[in-house]
């Protein structure tokens, strides 16, 4: 057996009918991916036991803990992936008049978050195969001209080491539409705001991570939902009080991140439709043009959209089956 070439690997995702449960016909997902972190680790304690030597004694094993992360090119396509395994299967509208026959897909909070299983393909014939896993953490940052890319935290129940795949058939090889920084805008109460340079949004999604019941071996037996916080960081140039007073005065804004691609028809929009900033006046920290970063908080009041995070996707892809 050879060394396994990170090269050489995959990522598959495959839905689950109910934690650490997958459908008798099974479906797979092969992402394309940045990098996977995605694991399983095991504590380990020094006991207190006296022997009569000074050799150390065996340590205490403690439960298992399956957590990473998997981050994915920021895309018009396989960004839906991972959003339907955040938020649950969108609600989708076909069409909606245009003849190119595009989709939208919208995500937002929902009661419930769907579970499902992470496989790591190595090169050397080995599987890593994590059930019961959920997302409890997005993030992303717009700004500069590096790559865009999108984190998700994830959390698991089980994992296991195999020569065998879960499934070798009804897997798709999703494909994807990168996103630039240069295609993105940022909308501040519905206006397109020149002033923002870097915008950063982390999605947190409050999963209770302590499951572990007597008797089951070490693993989760259940990871159930929390609160969704949707928090970041804006910078700004410092032109003028505007921002300063939002905060200042804890005024509810409306943030929107839009990209669009180069034929203008297939985006990623997100909608923070209520936000505080967190009061925080400019330092001037030496002869260059000054700016301002500003914390900010997503929540829900009164928002017509009905959440405090929305996600809408249009793009070729008829519809995200998660």
């Amino acid at each position: 057996m050879s060394q396994a070439m990170g090269v050489y690997s995959e990522t598959r995702i495959y839905p689950e009918t109910s934690l650490k449960t997958l459908p008798t016909a099974i479906k797979g997902y092969k992402i394309p991916f940045n990098s996977n972190t995605f694991s399983s680790s095991q504590n380990t304690t020094a006991p207190a036991t006296i022997t009569g030597r000074r050799d150390a004694v065996q340590p205490i094993l403690g439960n298992v803990d399956t957590t990473g992360d998997l981050t994915i090119p920021l895309d018009l396509t396989a960004t839906g992936y991972l959003l339907a395994a955040a938020f649950g299967k969108p609600t989708t509208s076909a069409g909606a008049g245009d003849p190119t026959g595009l989709y939208t897909h919208t995500f937002k909070a929902g009661k419930t978050q769907p579970s499902f299983t992470v496989e790591k393909a190595f090169s050397n014939g080995l599987y890593s195969i994590i059930k019961g896993t959920k997302v409890n953490q997005l993030e992303t940052s717009f700004g500069g001209d590096g790559e865009l890319t999108l984190r998700a935290g994830l959390l698991g129940c089980d994992e296991t080491i195999s020569k065998d795949p879960v499934t070798t058939t009804g897997i798709t090889e999703v494909s994807f539409n990168r996103l630039n920084n240069f295609q993105s805008s940022i909308l501040i109460d519905g206006v397109e705001s020149a002033v923002v340079t870097e915008l950063s949004l982390t999605i947190a999604f409050g999963l209770d991570d302590s499951g572990y019941a007597i008797g089951s071996k070490g693993y989760r037996t259940r990871i159930n939902e929390g609160l969704i916080s949707p928090t970041g960081k804006l910078t700004a140039f410092f032109d003028d009080e505007s921002f300063v007073d939002r905060a200042i005065n804890a005024t509810s804004t409306a943030i929107q991140i839009k990209l669009v691609n180069a034929d203008g028809k297939q985006s990623l929009v997100i909608d923070l439709p209520e936000v505080q900033f967190a009061r925080k006046t400019p330092s001037i920290d030496g002869t260059k043009g000054i700016t301002q970063e500003l914390d900010f908080s997503a929540f829900y009041k009164a928002a017509e959209q009905g959440t405090c995070i929305q996600f809408t996707l249009t793009n070729d892809t008829p519809s995200y089956d998660f």
